[in-house]
């Protein structure tokens, strides 16, 4: 995943006539014979201003060379003091800018932060302005460096604060990525407030390049649940599946039940395969719900696989309507078991009939009386009948109950993820 590219529109130079022209005032020299006391404030000597005030005028009527020639001639004074250095920056940075010369005009603005001279009311918009700048030229390294040192003194310009991170990713600087967008997510989730699904993006494909596979899969999870967008839930449950130690020929019914319930679209081969699956875990009716989809959407019954789809078909239909027939005996049998365990299959092949709370009932009931094979996977499957059934508190109840390392506790956590969507509603 590759974050997306921001191209800064920002319209620098008014901006930048704004802060350097009004923020420094009417350039003008102290009267020589007014003593200036101990503590008052820099001026301009007379030599240098009679230069300085004329630049000034020429920038404010957009005369951007008159302006360069005479802040030249201001530059050529001998012994130019600090404050006559500075004033000649603030003039020089915009008159460099009107003329075309975008990277003079942004070495200068860079040399006027870096002064202590600059008003600590003029230092915020004129950092804004240069960093835009900085962007305009592509020079990541001096747009990151100054960002740092304004997000730091509490800078909270909304473009800087979204452009920050991803900056820091075009410098390949991903750990730097993690360690802003973090804090950001905390303070979403603090907040209940939806984090942007660029902002999620950007972190994911952070964590992915370092490596950090715990926290991709987190944030691929809060992309997942935010957007409801296949893409994501695709590729969630795919690093979910590949995860060591996942069961993945024991659960792979449930990890096609979850990627159709997200809205996944299964290819021919992978209905086929669920299909017999389904089959082959005694939920016929499941099988040929899946297989009648296939064929009336045009996906099997044809290609090498024909003959197989049908046969596979046709034994389904059957069984279905063997099942149907027999409940009522399945169900007194179930009932007389020692155990739960056929309470709990019988549940389920009920569901795949479309009786879901009549299969919720059987499934609760088997889970009461105990003796069962694999706790968790009932669990699991029962979660997802209640699911179907609309019961949403029993299913989160179901899906949380579910432990282990084996993959069924995984996919649980996904199926919790999708009911607490907002995409799902």
């Amino acid at each position: 995943m590759k974050p997306a590219r921001h191209a800064v529109r920002s319209a620098v130079l008014p901006a930048l006539l704004l802060v350097s022209l009004l923020a420094t005032g009417p350039v003008a020299a102290q009267p020589a014979a007014a003593p200036a006391p101990a503590a008052s404030a820099p001026t301009l000597r007379a030599e240098t201003a009679k230069f300085l005030a004329p630049a000034q005028e020429a920038l404010r009527a957009g005369k951007y060379a008159d302006a360069l020639a005479r802040i030249a001639e201001a530059e050529a004074v001998p012994g130019l003091t600090p404050y006559e250095q500075y004033i000649i920056l603030r003039l020089k940075g915009p008159a460099l800018f009107g003329t075309g010369d975008t990277a003079g005009a942004l070495a200068v603005f860079e040399k006027v932060i870096a002064s202590a001279l600059l008003p600590a009311e003029d230092r915020t918009a004129l950092t804004e302005t240069t960093v835009k700048l900085a962007l305009q030229q592509k020079k990541y390294d001096t747009a990151a460096a100054l960002m740092k040192t304004y997000l730091a003194g509490g800078g909270s310009n909304a473009e800087i604060v979204s452009l920050y991170p991803q900056v820091l990713a075009q410098l390949g600087d991903n750990a730097g990525v993690i360690a802003v967008l973090l804090p950001r997510l905390a303070a979403d989730d603090a907040a209940k407030r939806t984090t942007p699904e660029a902002t999620l993006r950007l972190l994911a494909a952070s964590q992915n390049q370092v490596k950090d596979s715990a926290g991709y899969l987190a944030t691929l999870g809060k992309l997942a649940r935010s957007t409801g967008k296949t893409e994501y839930w695709d590729m969630l449950i795919n690093l979910t599946v590949r995860k060591d130690g996942f069961a993945d020929e024991r659960l792979r019914l449930d990890v096609y039940r979850l990627r159709q319930v997200t809205g996944i679209e299964l290819e021919g081969d992978e209905i086929g395969d669920m299909a017999d699956r389904a089959s082959k875990a005694g939920l016929p009716a499941e099988a040929q719900a899946l297989l009648d989809a296939g064929y009336k959407a045009g996906l099997l019954g044809k290609g090498p696989n024909a003959a197989a789809d049908q046969k596979l078909r046709e034994a389904s239909t059957k069984a279905a309507a063997q099942d149907r027939a027999t409940l009522a005996d399945s169900e007194a049998s179930a009932l007389k078991a020692p155990n739960g365990n056929a309470l709990v299959g019988l549940g389920l092949a009920l569901s795949s009939m479309g009786l879901h709370e009549r299969g919720l009932a059987l499934m609760q009931q088997g889970i009461a009386k105990g003796g069962l094979r694999r706790a968790d996977d009932t669990q699991l499957h029962l979660g997802q009948v209640a699911l179907r059934a609309g019961k949403l508190d029993e299913a989160r109840a179901a899906f949380g109950a579910v432990k282990g390392s084996d993959g069924a506790a995984d996919l649980a956590r996904l199926f919790l993820l999708w009911i607490d969507s907002p995409a799902r509603k």
